[in-house]
C-alpha cells in the first residue's frame, strides 16, 4: 500500500520539516510540496530530504482543456484555493504514474493521524478502507490549544487539541472574549477558531477531482463512496509567530471565498488588526497573549462545563495526543534540527 501527501504550502519554514519527517515517519511514500509564492526558506528547509518533490504552484494553463476543472484555473489568479485544489489534481496524476494507492491533501500546519493514539499503521488504515470499497476517506480536524507564546517545535512539543466546534448539551460549549479594537467592544466567540470540515485521502485509482479543498467529486458523476475515518491535528494560530504570519499572508487575498461566500467577521477584524501599521509587534503580541493563549485559568474551561465552571464536561472538549511527538523524537534524520 503506497500513500501520498500533498500541500500547498506559503511561508510555512517553521512547520515544514517537521511535517514532511512525520508523514515519512509514519510511512508515507512520497511528500508532494507545491510552494505558492513563498518568500521564506521553506524550499532549502526540505530540499534534501528523500522522498520529497518540490514544485512551484502549477499554472492555471497547464490545466486549461479540462473543464470540470474550471472553477479553479479560472480563479487561479486570485484565489489561493483554487492553486490548490489545481496541485492537488497535479499531485493525483503524479500518484498515478508512480502507482500510489492515495493520496491525502492537507496544509503544512495539519498532519494525518489514523487513530487518537496513532497504534494503526498507515497500511492498515487504508486497507480497511479498501476493504469497505471507500473512494474517499474523510479526515475530522482536531484543533491544537496554544499553550506557549512561542514553541521551537510545536508538533514535537504541543499534545493538547480540542476534539470538536460543537457540543450537544448547551451547557458543554465553549465560548471566549475577544477585544475588537476598532469598535472598543468585545464579542463572543467560539473556542474552536479553524476549519471544521476537515481533510480528505482519496483513491488515486479513480475518478475523484477536488471539488474544494476539504471535499472531492467524480469528475463524470460517479457515485463514489466516501467514509469517515482518522483525523487531521490542526496547529492553527498555535503561537504568536504563527498568528502574525497567517493574517499576513492574507492580507492581498480577496475578501471572499472561491464559493463566493464572504469571508467570515472574525477573520477580516484578524487580518486587519495584523496588517494596520498602527499596530506595534509588541501590541499584537500581547493582544494574542489577551485573546487566544491558553493560561492555566482559561484552560479550567475546557474541563468544565460552562455553569460555573464546576459541573463536569458531559463531552470532552479536548484530548492528548502524543503519537507525533513520538514519532518525531524517535526518528533519526539526517539533519536532526528541527
Amino acid at each position: 500500500m503506497k500513500v501520498a501527501i500533498v500541500m500547498t504550502v506559503k511561508n510555512e519554514a517553521r512547520l515544514l520539516k517537521q511535517n514532511v519527517c512525520y508523514h515519512l515517519g509514519i510511512g508515507a511514500t512520497k511528500v508532494f510540496v507545491y510552494f505558492d509564492n513563498t518568500t521564506d526558506n521553506g524550499p532549502q528547509v526540505i530540499k534534501d530530504i528523500k522522498g520529497v518533490e518540490i514544485s512551484n504552484s502549477v499554472e492555471a494553463e497547464t490545466y486549461s482543456h479540462i473543464s470540470a476543472l474550471e472553477k479553479f484555473w479560472s480563479n487561479a489568479e486570485q484565489h489561493h484555493t483554487a492553486r490548490q485544489c489545481l496541485n492537488t489534481f497535479d499531485a493525483l496524476q503524479k500518484c498515478k504514474k508512480e502507482h500510489i494507492d492515495w493520496l491525502i491533501s492537507i496544509d503544512a500546519d495539519e498532519l494525518f493521524i489514523t487513530s487518537k493514539d496513532g497504534r494503526v499503521s498507515i497500511e492498515d488504515f487504508f486497507s480497511v478502507a479498501e476493504t469497505q470499497n471507500a473512494t474517499i476517506v474523510n479526515l475530522k480536524p482536531l484543533e491544537v490549544v496554544s499553550r506557549k507564546i512561542a514553541y521551537n517545535n510545536v508538533m514535537q512539543e504541543e499534545t493538547l487539541f480540542k476534539t470538536q466546534k460543537n457540543f450537544a448539551s448547551r451547557l458543554d460549549q465553549i465560548y471566549n472574549k475577544l477585544y475588537d479594537p476598532y469598535k472598543k467592544e468585545y464579542k463572543k466567540i467560539s473556542y474552536w477558531l479553524g476549519h471544521t470540515m476537515g481533510k480528505s485521502a482519496i483513491k488515486v485509482n479513480s475518478t475523484v477531482i477536488p471539488y474544494n479543498v476539504h471535499r472531492y467529486i467524480s469528475y463524470n458523476d460517479e457515485e463514489l463512496k466516501a467514509i469517515t475515518s482518522g483525523n487531521v491535528l490542526h496547529y492553527h494560530v498555535y503561537d504568536y509567530e504563527d498568528f502574525k504570519k497567517k493574517y499576513k499572508n492574507f492580507e492581498n487575498h480577496p475578501d471572499h471565498f472561491l464559493s463566493g461566500n464572504k469571508i467570515e467577521d472574525l477573520k477580516s477584524l484578524l487580518i486587519t488588526l495584523v496588517n494596520d501599521k498602527n499596530n506595534s509587534d509588541a501590541f499584537l503580541k500581547n493582544y494574542f497573549k489577551d485573546n487566544f493563549l491558553y493560561h492555566p485559568q482559561k484552560l479550567k474551561k475546557l474541563y468544565k462545563t460552562r455553569l460555573f465552571n464546576i459541573l463536569k464536561r458531559k463531552e470532552s472538549a479536548v484530548v492528548e495526543i502524543d503519537y507525533p511527538k513520538e514519532v518525531l523524537r524517535e526518528k533519526v534524520w539526517s539533519d536532526a534540527s528541527f
